[in-house]
């Protein structure tokens, strides 16, 4: 497997083009030493064992991988057995094109023929070193001639430690079911929006939370730093996901909620989903910036 190492001199970063443009470690130099800001994973056996994929032409789940758009009924495979609900897109399961590289940077690209996914789409995904801060954008362009149903987002898996937390913006979470699933509309923990925010150890969540401002922090009181994350204004919900016993936690920025298509399809405003007619394209972007905490 191809890896490339970028190298701003403050931080390095390693990329995986054949194991679904996958980040496979972001470390930062802080006081001589450098941290892990996403775990390390520099021998996965997956992309499910990377810190860091992309999430396109969705993110999140689809219902039973169903849903009708514009009249057709489009049934896509279960990628993510034994999960029943077809996962992420498929960006994170292909491989991608380098298109350019240079010491900080690297320019990827992946194109999308019609399948069961009967949209064809080109995505480019740029990820880049500065001032020991990593920024991720991707850009997808409707290659077809039909309206396509889309939604971009990212995936990190941040290191996490005994004292690990996390404070955002949001106002409010999607509840979820037993499998993943949103059910209702509900208030987020509370701590979450607070100044202190979330112990992620004592915070067991799996959720998209809906009126992300587009800051995040996480903070590793233990080695005297945080990460600040900033994204594109398009990108209104935030899905946390904090198993228990894991050496990780997930802070996803992502464009649309849980099932957009078939949400928007029963009606809901508030989905997310943009509509990308042929020739346009949709852009994200995320930003993390490590810093000693003040």
């Amino acid at each position: 497997m191809k890896m490339i190492e970028l190298n701003d001199g403050r931080a390095n970063a390693i990329i995986a083009p054949s194991l679904g443009g996958s980040v496979l470690a972001y470390n930062v130099l802080v006081d001589g030493e450098y941290r892990a800001i996403f775990r390390e994973s520099t021998h996965p056996q997956n992309v499910l064992d990377s810190c860091n994929f992309p999430l396109v032409p969705f993110s999140n789940r689809i219902r039973d991988g169903k849903f009708n758009w514009q009249g057709t009924p489009v049934q896509l495979p279960l990628n993510c057995l034994p999960e029943k609900h077809t996962s992420h897109g498929h960006g994170w399961q292909v491989e991608w094109d380098i298109v350019e590289i240079n010491e900080n940077s690297v320019l990827l690209q992946y194109s999308h023929i019609a399948d069961d996914w009967p949209f064809p789409y080109r995505v480019m995904q740029k990820i880049s070193l500065e001032s020991g801060e990593l920024t991720i954008k991707l850009s997808v362009k409707n290659t077809g001639s039909k309206i396509m149903p889309v939604g971009l987002g990212l995936h990190p898996y941040f290191t996490r430690t005994s004292s690990s937390r996390l404070t955002t913006c949001v106002d409010k979470m999607w509840a979820v079911d037993s499998e993943c699933m949103p059910t209702k509309i509900v208030e987020p923990p509370q701590e979450l929006t607070t100044g202190t925010g979330i112990n992620i150890n004592l915070n067991k969540l799996d959720n998209a939370m809906v009126g992300f401002k587009q800051h995040a922090q996480i903070e590793w009181p233990e080695w005297g730093i945080q990460a600040n994350m900033t994204t594109s204004d398009n990108c209104t919900f935030l899905v946390v996901y904090s198993p228990e016993n894991e050496n990780f936690f997930c802070v996803e920025p992502v464009t649309h909620c849980t099932d957009a298509i078939n949400l928007f399809n029963d009606g809901r405003e508030d989905t997310g989903l943009h509509q990308l007619a042929q020739g346009e394209e949709f852009t994200m972007w995320m930003k993390v910036a490590p810093t000693l905490i003040s």
